[in-house]
Protein backbone atom coordinates (compact mmCIF):
# COMPACT_ATOMS: atom_id res chain seq x y z
CA UNK A 1 0.00 0.00 0.00
CA UNK A 2 3.02 2.52 0.10
CA UNK A 3 2.77 5.18 -2.07
CA UNK A 4 -1.14 4.93 -2.23
CA UNK A 5 -3.70 7.58 -1.91
CA UNK A 6 -5.89 6.37 0.90
CA UNK A 7 -9.01 8.00 2.11
CA UNK A 8 -8.96 9.50 5.80
CA UNK A 9 -12.31 9.83 7.71
CA UNK A 10 -12.54 11.74 11.24
CA UNK A 11 -16.68 10.79 12.50
CA UNK A 12 -18.65 11.75 15.36
CA UNK A 13 -19.52 9.51 18.10
CA UNK A 14 -22.74 8.93 15.93
CA UNK A 15 -20.19 7.70 13.11
CA UNK A 16 -21.46 10.95 10.91
CA UNK A 17 -18.81 12.50 9.06
CA UNK A 18 -16.74 14.94 11.01
CA UNK A 19 -14.08 15.59 8.10
CA UNK A 20 -12.70 14.00 5.47
CA UNK A 21 -9.21 14.14 3.17
CA UNK A 22 -6.56 12.18 1.46
CA UNK A 23 -2.95 10.89 1.86
CA UNK A 24 -0.14 9.54 0.96
CA UNK A 25 1.47 6.19 2.38
CA UNK A 26 4.67 6.42 3.49
CA UNK A 27 4.51 3.79 5.52
CA UNK A 28 2.46 0.89 7.08
CA UNK A 29 2.77 -1.91 9.92
CA UNK A 30 0.14 -4.37 11.72
CA UNK A 31 1.01 -1.21 14.48
CA UNK A 32 0.33 1.83 12.73
CA UNK A 33 0.11 3.84 9.53
CA UNK A 34 2.05 6.43 8.66
CA UNK A 35 0.33 9.08 6.15
CA UNK A 36 1.81 12.63 4.32
CA UNK A 37 0.49 14.91 2.30
CA UNK A 38 2.10 18.18 -0.21
CA UNK A 39 0.94 21.70 -0.07
CA UNK A 40 -2.32 22.22 -1.47
CA UNK A 41 -4.18 19.17 0.15
CA UNK A 42 -8.08 19.75 0.72
CA UNK A 43 -9.99 19.02 3.86
CA UNK A 44 -13.80 18.44 3.69
CA UNK A 45 -15.47 19.74 6.62
CA UNK A 46 -18.88 18.07 6.61
CA UNK A 47 -20.68 19.76 9.37
CA UNK A 48 -19.69 23.07 8.52
CA UNK A 49 -20.11 22.54 4.55
CA UNK A 50 -16.57 23.90 3.77
CA UNK A 51 -13.41 22.96 2.04
CA UNK A 52 -10.26 24.21 3.44
CA UNK A 53 -6.90 24.18 1.29
CA UNK A 54 -3.70 23.67 3.04
CA UNK A 55 -0.62 25.44 1.94
CA UNK A 56 2.26 23.38 3.76
CA UNK A 57 3.13 19.46 4.20
CA UNK A 58 1.72 17.24 6.71
CA UNK A 59 3.06 14.05 8.60
CA UNK A 60 0.24 11.81 10.19
CA UNK A 61 0.82 8.77 12.68
CA UNK A 62 -2.54 6.92 12.98
CA UNK A 63 -1.79 4.28 15.85
CA UNK A 64 -3.95 0.99 15.29
CA UNK A 65 -3.91 -0.02 18.66
CA UNK A 66 -3.82 3.28 20.92
CA UNK A 67 -6.64 6.45 20.99
CA UNK A 68 -5.08 9.02 19.26
CA UNK A 69 -3.57 10.53 16.35
CA UNK A 70 -0.62 12.95 15.43
CA UNK A 71 -0.84 15.44 12.94
CA UNK A 72 2.26 17.32 12.25
CA UNK A 73 2.17 20.33 9.96
CA UNK A 74 5.26 20.94 8.58
CA UNK A 75 6.23 24.33 7.07
CA UNK A 76 8.93 24.38 4.23
CA UNK A 77 11.28 26.16 6.75
CA UNK A 78 10.98 22.61 8.39
CA UNK A 79 9.34 24.06 11.34
CA UNK A 80 6.50 21.49 12.48
CA UNK A 81 3.30 22.29 15.04
CA UNK A 82 1.63 18.92 16.09
CA UNK A 83 -1.98 18.59 16.85
CA UNK A 84 -3.10 15.36 18.25
CA UNK A 85 -6.87 14.10 18.44
CA UNK A 86 -7.93 11.58 21.60
CA UNK A 87 -10.11 9.29 19.52
CA UNK A 88 -10.83 5.28 19.57
CA UNK A 89 -8.25 3.51 17.74
CA UNK A 90 -8.53 4.25 13.82
CA UNK A 91 -9.57 1.67 11.90
CA UNK A 92 -8.06 0.54 8.49
CA UNK A 93 -10.71 -0.87 5.92
CA UNK A 94 -9.50 -1.37 2.39
CA UNK A 95 -8.09 2.01 1.37
CA UNK A 96 -9.96 4.05 3.64
CA UNK A 97 -9.02 4.96 7.47
CA UNK A 98 -11.56 6.07 9.90
CA UNK A 99 -11.61 7.28 13.66
CA UNK A 100 -14.41 8.50 16.31
CA UNK A 101 -12.80 11.61 16.99
CA UNK A 102 -13.39 12.19 21.01
CA UNK A 103 -12.89 16.21 20.85
CA UNK A 104 -10.07 16.91 22.93
CA UNK A 105 -6.98 17.88 21.13
CA UNK A 106 -3.47 17.86 22.46
CA UNK A 107 -1.72 20.45 20.58
CA UNK A 108 1.79 21.92 19.93
CA UNK A 109 2.34 25.44 18.83
CA UNK A 110 5.08 28.11 20.21
CA UNK A 111 6.98 25.97 22.19
CA UNK A 112 4.10 24.80 24.63
CA UNK A 113 1.78 21.95 24.59
CA UNK A 114 -2.16 23.14 24.95
CA UNK A 115 -5.08 21.27 25.72
CA UNK A 116 -7.82 22.79 23.08
CA UNK A 117 -11.86 22.08 22.44
CA UNK A 118 -12.67 21.23 26.38
CA UNK A 119 -15.64 23.48 25.40
CA UNK A 120 -16.60 20.96 22.20
CA UNK A 121 -16.33 17.83 24.67
CA UNK A 122 -18.67 18.97 27.00
CA UNK A 123 -21.22 19.99 24.57
CA UNK A 124 -20.98 16.74 22.65
CA UNK A 125 -21.18 15.00 25.91
CA UNK A 126 -24.59 16.06 25.97
CA UNK A 127 -25.55 16.07 22.48
CA UNK A 128 -24.47 12.84 21.35
CA UNK A 129 -25.11 10.87 25.30
CA UNK A 130 -21.76 10.10 25.86
CA UNK A 131 -21.33 7.15 28.15
CA UNK A 132 -19.52 7.94 31.49
CA UNK A 133 -17.02 5.29 30.54
CA UNK A 134 -16.32 6.61 27.21
CA UNK A 135 -15.74 10.45 29.20
CA UNK A 136 -13.61 8.96 31.54
CA UNK A 137 -11.67 6.68 28.63
CA UNK A 138 -11.06 9.99 27.17
CA UNK A 139 -9.92 11.72 30.19
CA UNK A 140 -7.41 9.17 30.61
CA UNK A 141 -6.39 8.93 27.07
CA UNK A 142 -5.98 12.55 27.04
CA UNK A 143 -3.28 11.77 29.98
CA UNK A 144 -1.44 8.90 28.66
CA UNK A 145 -0.62 11.03 25.99
CA UNK A 146 0.21 13.69 27.66
CA UNK A 147 2.98 11.29 29.66
CA UNK A 148 4.29 9.37 26.86
CA UNK A 149 5.03 12.92 25.00
CA UNK A 150 6.99 14.02 28.82
CA UNK A 151 8.76 10.38 28.59
CA UNK A 152 9.34 10.69 25.04
CA UNK A 153 8.08 7.59 24.30
CA UNK A 154 7.39 6.19 20.54
CA UNK A 155 6.11 8.13 18.73
CA UNK A 156 7.50 11.50 20.60
CA UNK A 157 10.94 9.93 20.32
CA UNK A 158 12.18 10.99 17.49
CA UNK A 159 10.89 9.04 15.25
CA UNK A 160 8.27 11.21 13.20
CA UNK A 161 11.42 13.55 12.49
CA UNK A 162 13.42 11.37 10.50
CA UNK A 163 10.10 11.50 8.10
CA UNK A 164 10.43 15.14 7.71
CA UNK A 165 12.93 15.49 5.10
CA UNK A 166 11.07 12.95 2.91
CA UNK A 167 8.15 14.36 3.23
CA UNK A 168 10.11 17.86 2.20
CA UNK A 169 10.82 16.09 -0.86
CA UNK A 170 7.85 14.69 -2.07
CA UNK A 171 6.29 16.16 -5.23
CA UNK A 172 3.31 18.72 -4.87
CA UNK A 173 0.21 17.12 -6.08
CA UNK A 174 1.85 13.55 -7.03
CA UNK A 175 0.72 10.12 -5.85
CA UNK A 176 3.13 7.82 -6.40
CA UNK A 177 5.85 9.19 -3.71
Amino acid sequence: MKGKRLTIQAKKYDERPHYSWEGIVLEQTDKYLLVANTPGRTLHHHRREAIFTYDNYSLEFYPFDADFTVGLDVELTGETTYYCNICLPPILQGDVLSFIDLDLDLVYRDGAWTVVDEDEFLENQKLYHYPIELVERTRTSLLHLQQRIAQQQFPFDGFLDTFIPTVLKMKIGRNDQ
